[in-house]
């Protein structure tokens, strides 16, 4: 306790006396099974840096995206995220900023996932990292969240409040990333039995339907949004149902319009 208590005094004396802006340091890292100890290719790489500024308001929180938009693992397992500085609020709209969190985490398709935190390395110039990957410990419910934040991501290009958005949100093989991670979801909880499990069914068949959509594949996106209104009609659920009959309404027409170009 002692020990981390004094590196977060040190790392907070360091941005005092530093100026107006936070550098975090250029990250090479390898991303790496952690039963194999063999590199993954096409791990998602993302690094955040949390920090509280203190304002005449109270404290601030903000979360920023450190890692260029796309990052993800060569054949090596390998990537590099460049060193970036953070400008700082200047006084009086903030009297004072200390870095909350600061890593870098990797996820794969095969639900295998890790990270590590880089607090104690700012101030310095290059950090080498190695991240070992293995299954994720998730509850259902907690997986659900996670693919909602994976969705909202492909949407707005932010998984949560993270700065600054991606543009255009995720790109083609994020989309197939996000949608590999919902079927995924779907073929292992099969026959939904509760509530719950019937919601994060629908809820997830939904999303995948709009995925499919985003990333031209009609016919499959047709085929979910009746799956969709056949389950939702099953379980006398009509939430949706006009959103629904109104996709299927589009869908069929951009299918017509493509057949016959």
């Amino acid at each position: 306790m002692l020990k981390n208590l004094a590196i977060m005094i040190s790392v907070a004396l360091l941005f005092f006396v530093t100026g107006c802006n936070i550098k975090t340091p250029e990250i090479r890292g390898v991303v790496l099974d952690a039963d194999t100890k063999q590199p993954v290719e096409n791990a998602w790489v993302t690094a955040t840096l949390g920090i509280k500024t203190k304002t005449v308001a109270g404290d601030t929180y903000s979360y920023l995206s450190i890692d260029p938009p796309h990052t993800r693992t060569a054949s090596n397992g390998r990537f590099v995220i460049p060193s970036k500085k953070v400008d700082k609020p200047s006084f009086p709209v903030g009297f004072g900023t200390t870095v909350e969190t600061f890593g870098v985490g990797a996820n794969t398709v095969a639900d295998k996932t890790g990270s590590v935190s880089l607090i104690q390395s700012l101030g310095k110039a290059q950090v080498d990292v190695t991240i070992y990957v293995k299954p994720e410990a998730r509850t259902e419910s907690e997986y659900f969240s996670y693919l909602q934040a994976l969705y909202n991501y492909c949407l707005t290009g932010r998984f949560f409040v993270e700065v600054p958005a991606v543009e255009g949100g995720c790109d083609a093989w994020e989309l197939a990333y996000a949608i590999a991670k919902h079927e995924r979801y779907l073929t292992r909880l099969k026959e939904p039995k509760t509530v719950d499990q019937e919601t994060h069914y629908a809820g997830t068949l939904k999303r995948l339907a709009y995925l499919y959509k985003r990333e031209g594949d009609y016919r499959k996106s047709l085929e979910t949004f009746e799956k969709l209104r056949t389950f939702e009609a099953r379980r006398e659920v009509d939430l949706w149902s006009k959103e629904i009959e109104n996709q299927i309404a589009e869908i069929e027409q951009l299918l017509h319009k493509r057949i016959n170009k």
